[in-house]
């Protein structure tokens, strides 16, 4: 009975399986081939503090800066976890299919 039950749930899972499958394929290249632009981002944002800090910029200007360069030092790292989340569930629903 209970095989019975799960026969369409794994039915469903299939596609699901799939559309993960390539979401995360084309994730991973995106964050892969980002993720350069994004340090370089964070660096001229991180230089440009340090000039704003020489320069007498007011502080809130160089508090901006930092706060910028400091999102996009981390946005690739966030973008992987969440990637690492998509995986565990990807991994899971394999794991349902396949018990």
């Amino acid at each position: 009975m209970k095989k019975l039950l799960k026969l369409p749930l794994r039915i469903a899972a299939l596609p699901l399986i799939a559309l993960l499958l390539m979401f995360q394929l084309i994730s991973s290249i995106i964050v892969g081939l980002t993720s350069v632009a994004t340090n370089l981002l964070a660096m001229v944002f991180f230089l440009g503090s340090v000039a704003g800090r020489i320069a007498n910029a007011p502080s809130i200007l160089i508090f901006q800066t930092v706060g910028l360069g400091i999102f996009f030092a981390f946005a690739p790292h966030i973008a992987g976890w969440l990637l690492e989340k998509v995986t565990d569930l990807t991994l899971s629903l394999l794991d349902f299919l396949l018990s």
